[in-house]
């Protein structure tokens, strides 16, 4: 019930914001074009990464997780920042410290994959830490409403956090509104080191890349209710350029990760005239749900009654038990006096 409600308030917020709100034009593969009809183009990377204007690239990756996961690091290491850009200056994706929420809402930026020359254009989708708040869900539907295809949803797990169920509730509630997104889900887990260190702490703990991306499979499954066996990759986006197995494994991971965006047929969200009709059902489904609420409750509140009643019964046939009891007693020892 508490989903159902929770689809309507978005649709309903989708809609209303539809009718005020240009729709995106997309461009016609790599020339320019106008992203959200913004004049006014943020550029980062030397004019390399282009924020709030410019082309959308025909391959889209939307990056999802849990607030602090590290989604915004990978975002913009996607479009090419690394540590010698420092962690100070302007990024296309503001980056959380600590308890901070990094990104608000849903933002775009599109550049050349990983930043290298002659790479094929990308164009990333950064979202808040998913919650149960309606207006963090609203912002995402609306943004995978307005880019219309995309190639991959990169959910963001932090190495030796747990995964929250919130996140799987928002994923559902997004499919049920917009069309389900795990055949193109890939997991990342960040914050997992290639250094010598870190494999050496991994290993004296027992854990391994292996037996990680099994229990993240089976997890998934359970908690997204699907049989697809979700990809999982390790990309740390603050890999140490100078040490070579860190570098090695970035690109190695990140090549497997292209592989699978390119593999997986574009995810298509729900176009306006369906949503429509599923505003309609979704309505009409919570009528008929809350008419058998409505039921249910005039039964409980009836069958709380009659166990009352019966309980008041019990107790006075429990009274008149014991002052029989007594009176029995009374006259046995009357007649043993005698």
């Amino acid at each position: 019930m508490l989903n159902l409600s929770l689809s309507i308030l978005l649709i309903y917020s989708l809609l209303v914001r539809a009718q005020s709100r240009i729709g995106l034009e997309l461009c016609d593969g790599f020339r320019n074009s106008i992203l959200f009809n913004t004049p006014d183009a943020e550029t980062f990377f030397n004019g390399s990464v282009i924020k709030g204007g410019g082309c959308i690239f025909p391959t889209r990756i939307v990056i999802i997780g849990s607030q602090g996961a590290g989604k915004s690091s990978l975002a913009n290491s996607f479009l090419g920042w690394d540590l010698t850009y420092g962690t100070s200056g302007e990024l296309p994706f503001h980056v959380g410290h600590g308890v901070e929420a990094g990104t608000r809402s849903s933002s775009y930026a599109s550049g050349a994959w990983l930043g290298r020359e002659g790479s094929p254009g990308v164009t990333i989708v950064d979202t808040p830490g998913f919650n149960s708040s309606v207006q963090q869900l609203e912002d995402m539907v609306w943004t995978l409403a307005e880019i219309e295809e995309v190639n991959g949803f990169v959910l963001v797990f932090r190495y030796k956090d747990r995964m929250s169920t919130e996140l799987a509730r928002s994923l559902a509630a997004v499919g049920r509104l917009l069309g389900n997104v795990t055949k193109n889900l890939a997991v990342v887990i960040s914050f997992w080191s290639f250094s010598a260190a870190a494999e050496e702490d991994r290993d004296n703990r027992r854990v391994n890349k292996k037996r990680y991306t099994d229990q993240i499979i089976e997890m998934l499954k359970d908690i997204l209710d699907t049989r697809e066996d979700i990809p999982v990759f390790y990309i740390d986006s603050h890999y140490s350029l100078a040490d070579e197995q860190e570098r090695r494994m970035f690109n190695k991971e990140t090549s497997k990760l292209w592989q699978f965006i390119k593999d997986v047929s574009p995810w298509v969200s729900l176009p306006p005239a369906k949503l429509k009709a599923q505003v309609r059902r979704v309505r009409r489904r919570t009528g008929e749900m809350k008419e058998k609420c409505q039921v249910y409750e005039d039964d409980r509140m009836e069958w709380m009654d009659k166990f009352t009643n019966q309980k008041s019964i019990i107790k006075h046939q429990d009274d008149e038990i014991m002052d029989l009891r007594s009176s029995i007693e009374d006259l046995k020892s009357r007649c043993r006096r005698s």
